[in-house]
């Protein structure tokens, strides 16, 4: 009996196993009616499908993007990338709580730094009278060096001239089109900027779109996601940021040794905020919201953003009377979606709450590390801040994406896709999707079949012990 069972056990799993492409692998890539989308160029780039409708600018303006449900074209969402805000990220008594979160009060200006840290050993050498006044001047030379070498906390992404790459086909290795690449990257930015120059080339948004549902794969760190067919999936990169912290790092310990005074500068704990406003319009400004793309926020009507299960009323501008707020949804993708009174509506803007960041010049070097949000309400539209720490003379790469929450959109992954890396735009799609052999429905099922299994042989064992017994009692007597 025991031999049975044994058997009867392998026997399922071995049917089950059999089973589980029939369960679990999705319709065979091959198959779709040709590549499911077409994009119009022009001086506003018109991405459409079944599912979503985009357009995004060319002629090196700033990135930012304007879609809907090609279903519904009456509700219009849109995302903007303002720009970067460096920010500090340590304890003082004169600067709020919350050292993560981007706060305008913790924006890395000149003043402050030299309020927190500059002004109190001024005050002291001071007070020590005049013996103490040659070690002033050298204050007085660190304050100068801080207004020759620091650049404003602000890069507005407007201000610059960003180009827009070649749109390219992502294909499988049969040679279908699943999607399209680009990319923005800032190429240049004014003279009456020149604390900046060294953020040109050095930020960019890669954007990928699929028609079918897909399985990125970071090949650095081997990390997995789904990306939903109709959504557009962007890689927000820096490189190479200089850190107003680290522009006098040098000179202030050069001068504590030379002095004996004790500035602190604290290693590590700048931030820098990717500033991002979300707003909505109805289809009749949609050609005002083209032709002066800066002014979208004055015509949005968006009353509501749900943040994971949580709906904040954004149609009162509290930029001037209240402070921004973290956002503490502790999950791996953060979900925001507009909403009004009593309906959450299609579009969406979500981001992965971690980012990658890769030393340099060790590229090899790759660390996942958190990111966190803030917000705002700013008058029928919403700031986001998403604040990334410290990195460096390295790269930062960020994924956030946007889209539609559709019924109609199948979720399951058709194809496997290598995500770009380093400068490259387009990813690389390895294959057709094969589901792992031990997923959900495949331990669903195995649970059925083995459990019917045990049922089918425990009734057979009752079923045949009672004959016997009822026969040798009748025979017996």
């Amino acid at each position: 009996m025991k031999r049975n069972w044994l058997a009867t056990i392998v026997i399922s799993v071995l049917i089950a196993s059999l089973a589980s492409p029939l369960i679990a692998l999705p319709t065979s890539a091959s198959e779709g009616n040709g590549d499911g989308f077409r994009i119009v160029p022009g001086a506003w780039y018109r991405l459409e499908s079944d599912i979503i409708t985009v357009l995004f600018p060319a002629g090196g303006r700033k990135p930012m993007f304007i879609w809907w449900y090609t279903g519904a074209p009456d509700q219009i969402y849109i995302v903007k990338y303002q720009g970067l805000i460096e920010y500090f990220a340590f304890e003082h008594p004169l600067l709020p709580l919350g050292t993560e979160y981007y706060r305008r009060l913790r924006e890395a200006w000149q003043y402050r730094f030299e309020e927190m840290y500059i002004k109190p050993e001024e005050d002291k050498l001071i007070e020590m009278g005049q013996l103490y006044r040659w070690r002033l001047e050298y204050l007085w030379r660190v304050m100068s060096e801080i207004g020759k070498t620091w650049h404003s906390p602000y890069l507005p992404f407007n201000a610059g001239n960003w180009s827009l790459t070649d749109v390219e086909n992502i294909t499988t290795p049969e040679g279908k089109t699943i999607g399209i690449s680009f990319a923005f990257k800032l190429v240049d930015l004014p003279a009456w900027m020149p604390k900046f120059q060294f953020a040109e080339n050095n930020i960019m948004i890669k954007v990928r779109f699929y028609s079918e549902t897909v399985e990125e794969t970071i090949p650095e760190t081997g990390y997995k996601y789904v990306v939903n067919a109709g959504e557009m999936k962007m890689d927000f990169v820096v490189s190479k940021w200089i850190w107003n912290i680290d522009a006098i790092k040098q000179l202030i310990q050069e001068l504590n040794q030379e002095t004996g005074l004790s500035i602190k500068v604290p290693e590590g704990k700048s931030r820098l905020a990717l500033w991002v406003n979300l707003a909505s319009i109805n289809m009749t400004n949609l050609e005002l919201a083209e032709d002066e793309p800066e002014r979208i926020e004055e015509h949005s009507t968006a009353s509501y953003v749900d943040i994971e299960d949580t709906r904040e009323d954004i149609r009162e501008n509290r930029t001037e009377t209240a402070a921004e707020q973290p956002i503490l949804a502790s999950r791996p993708i953060v979900k925001l979606r507009f909403a009004n009174e009593t309906t959450t509506l299609d579009g969406f803007f979500r981001f992965v709450s971690s980012a990658e960041i890769t030393d340099y010049p060790n590229p090899g070097d790759v660390n996942m590390v958190p990111v966190k949000a803030a917000y705002i309400a700013g008058g029928h539209h919403m700031r986001l801040f998403l604040g990334y720490p410290y990195f460096g003379n390295g790269t930062l790469e960020h994924d956030p994406s946007i889209g539609v929450d559709e019924a109609s959109v199948d979720t399951t992954p058709k194809y496997t896709v290598e995500a770009p890396s380093g400068s490259e735009v387009t990813p690389t799609v390895i294959g057709a999707y094969i589901p792992p052999l031990f997923n959900p429905p495949l331990m669903i099922a195995l649970i059925i079949v083995i459990s019917a299994v045990a049922v089918a042989l425990y009734v057979a064992k009752w079923k045949r012990k009672t004959p016997v017994n009822m026969v040798g009692t009748g025979t017996t007597g």
